[in-house]
C-alpha cells in the first residue's frame, strides 16, 4: 500500500474503526451460518479473498473483512454489493456508502478540509441540497445517490467526480452555492478553503466571477429573481375584461419568496400590452439597485397562451430610440392559469418537474404529430407511459381555429408536462423541431427560457426581412414550476429535508 501522509493515514483509520464497528453490529455477523456464508462469498469475490478465514467472534470476523477490504482498490465496494445481496435493506449499507466515499476522497482533499469541514457540513441539510447538487454539476449528473443527505456528503461525493476542461471542480462549485445558505461562520470556512483551492489550481477568476454571479442572484444559487405577471378574466357577469396582478419572487433563506405587489382590475383586452408595459416599468423603477437579472412570467388562461408576449413594449419609440421590446431584456414565458387552478393535475405536475430538474440529460421532448381517431387519448397514454416526457411540441398554435393545437396543450397540463414549446404562427415543421431539440438536448431543457431568450436575440440581430424567418420570432415557451406558483405554498425538498 502506498505510504500516505499523516492526516490521510489518521483519516484511513477513523474509516477503518468505523467500518468494522458498523460490520459488527450487522444481524449477518451475528449468526454463525450467516456469517460463514458472507465470508464464503467475499472468498470468491474479493482479490485475495481465498485468505479469509472463519472466526467465530463477529468483532474479529469484523476486522478481517475491513482488512481485506482496504488493501487494495475498489475491494470495499465488492464487499458492499456482496452485504447487499444478503440485505438489501440494510440500515448500516446508507452509512457504508458514505464510508466507501470519503474512502475515495481520501489523498484529494487537504488535512484541513477534514478538519474544518466535515463536522459543520455533515450537520447541515439544507432543503435546497438537491438543486444545489444539480447547479453544482452542470445538470450533468443523475440525481445524487441515495445516501447523499448533508451538504458534506454531496461534497465528498462532487470530490470523486470529474472536473471540466475549463471552470471550477464540481466540489469547489456546490460550495461556492452553498456559501449563502449557510450560517456566517460556516461561510467563512467555506470561503477561505476555496480561495486556497483556487489559488492552487490557478482559479481565482474563475471562482470570483462564481461569487459575483451568485450574490447577484440575492444570494441563491438561481441567477434570476422573477417577475410574475397574473392575467385573469374578471369573475363581474357580463364583463370581457381581466385582472392583472403582479408578484415578485426571490429566493433567500433556503426558499422562495413571493409578494404581491399590485392589482389592476377592468383591464380590457386591447389594454393588456399597456399594463404589463406600466409593471415593468414600475419594477425597473423599484429594483433599479438590485444586481440580479429579472425573469418575466406570464401566467394565462388558455385562450391567452398564443399571445405574442415576448414581443410587447417594454419601451416606447422615442425621437432618437426605436421601440423596445420585452424579448430584448428578459427571458419571457408563458404559465397556465387553467393548471393553477385544477389542483387535481398538480401532482403529476410536480412529478415531472421534479424528475425534470432531476435529471435533464434524461428529460425526453416529445413531438405531437396527430394522426387518425383517439389521437388524444393515444398521446396521453404515450405521455404517461415514460416519466421522461418533460416537454411536447405542439404540433400547431393552441388558438380556437386550431383544435388540435389546444386539445394538445390541454392534454400536456393534465399529463403533467411542465414545458410546452410551439410556433405561435404555423404548424410546426422539422425545421422549428430541430431548433427545439438544439435547445433541450444533454440536458440543455433545464435552461429552455434562457436558450428561447438567445434565440430571440438571434433573431433580432437579422434586419427585418429575415426577422420574420427566424425560429426565434415565433418561438412560445410554457415553462410551469410548480414550487414556484404566485400564491407561494412552498413544498420541502425530500433530498436533505422532512418529506
Amino acid at each position: 500500500m502506498t505510504h500516505l501522509p499523516p492526516h490521510d493515514q489518521s483519516e484511513r483509520h477513523r474509516i477503518e474503526e468505523e467500518l468494522i464497528s458498523m460490520l459488527a453490529e450487522m444481524p449477518l455477523l451475528q449468526q454463525p451460518d450467516s456469517r460463514q456464508l458472507l465470508v464464503q462469498k467475499l472468498r470468491e469475490r474479493l482479490t485475495g479473498g481465498s485468505t479469509l478465514h472463519d472466526i467465530n467472534n463477529p468483532r474479529m470476523q469484523s476486522m478481517e473483512i475491513v482488512g481485506a477490504c482496504l488493501s487494495g482498490d475498489g475491494q470495499l465496494g465488492t464487499l458492499l454489493q456482496v452485504l447487499a445481496l444478503f440485505d438489501p435493506a440494510a440500515a448500516q449499507l446508507t452509512r457504508l456508502e458514505r464510508l466507501h466515499c470519503e474512502l475515495g476522497a481520501i489523498g484529494l482533499l487537504t488535512s484541513t478540509d477534514w478538519a474544518e469541514l466535515r463536522a459543520p457540513l455533515s450537520a447541515n441539510r439544507p432543503r435546497s441540497l438537491g438543486r444545489l447538487y444539480q447547479s453544482a454539476s452542470s445538470h450533468q449528473l443523475a440525481m445524487a445517490p441515495h445516501w447523499c443527505v448533508s451538504a458534506w456528503d454531496v461534497f465528498i461525493y462532487l470530490t470523486g467526480q470529474n472536473a471540466p476542461p475549463r471552470g471550477l471542480p464540481p466540489n469547489m462549485l456546490f460550495l461556492a452555492l452553498l456559501e449563502p445558505e449557510v450560517d456566517a461562520e460556516v461561510g467563512s470556512l467555506i470561503r477561505s478553503r476555496n480561495q486556497r483551492e483556487a489559488t492552487r489550481l490557478g482559479l481565482t477568476p474563475d471562482l470570483d466571477r462564481r461569487r459575483r454571479e451568485v450574490n447577484a442572484g440575492g444570494g441563491s444559487a438561481t441567477p434570476f429573481v422573477y417577475l410574475v405577471i397574473q392575467v385573469e378574466p374578471d369573475l363581474e357577469p357580463g364583463s370581457t375584461g381581466y385582472t392583472v396582478s403582479h408578484y415578485r419572487q426571490w429566493h433567500g433563506a433556503e426558499t422562495w419568496h413571493s409578494r404581491l405587489w399590485g392589482q389592476v382590475p377592468g383591464v380590457p383586452y386591447t389594454g393588456l400590452e399597456e399594463t404589463v408595459e406600466g409593471i415593468i416599468r414600475q419594477m425597473e423603477v423599484e429594483w433599479s439597485h438590485r444586481r440580479a437579472e429579472v425573469a418575466v412570467e406570464l401566467v394565462l388562461p388558455v385562450a391567452l397562451l398564443n399571445e405574442d408576449v415576448a414581443w410587447w413594449r417594454k419601451e416606447r419609440a422615442s425621437a432618437y430610440l426605436p421601440q423596445k421590446v420585452l424579448a430584448m431584456d428578459y427571458p419571457v414565458v408563458v404559465r397556465s392559469l387553467d393548471r393553477l387552478r385544477q389542483p387535481e393535475w398538480h401532482r403529476a405536475w410536480r412529478l415531472r418537474w421534479n424528475r425534470m430538474q432531476a435529471e435533464p440529460a434524461h428529460s425526453r421532448v416529445y413531438r405531437s404529430e396527430p394522426d387518425g381517431e383517439a389521437y388524444l387519448t393515444r398521446l396521453e397514454a404515450d405521455l404517461n407511459a415514460d416519466p421522461r416526457w418533460t416537454t411536447l411540441l405542439l404540433s400547431e398554435p393552441p388558438t380556437p381555429v386550431n383544435d388540435w393545437g389546444l386539445s394538445e396543450m390541454m392534454t400536456a397540463l393534465r399529463a403533467g408536462l411542465p414545458a410546452v414549446v410551439w410556433h405561435r404562427e404555423r404548424p410546426s415543421d422539422d425545421r422549428f423541431w430541430e431548433e427545439i431539440q438544439g435547445m433541450t438536448a444533454d440536458g440543455k431543457v433545464a435552461r429552455l427560457p434562457v436558450h428561447a431568450r438567445h434565440s430571440r436575440l438571434d433573431a433580432l440581430r437579422l434586419a427585418p426581412p429575415h426577422l420574420d424567418d427566424h425560429a426565434g420570432r415565433h418561438l412560445v415557451v410554457l415553462w410551469d414550476d410548480p414550487d414556484r406558483t404566485p400564491e407561494l405554498r412552498q413544498p420541502v425538498d425530500t433530498l436533505g429535508g422532512e418529506a
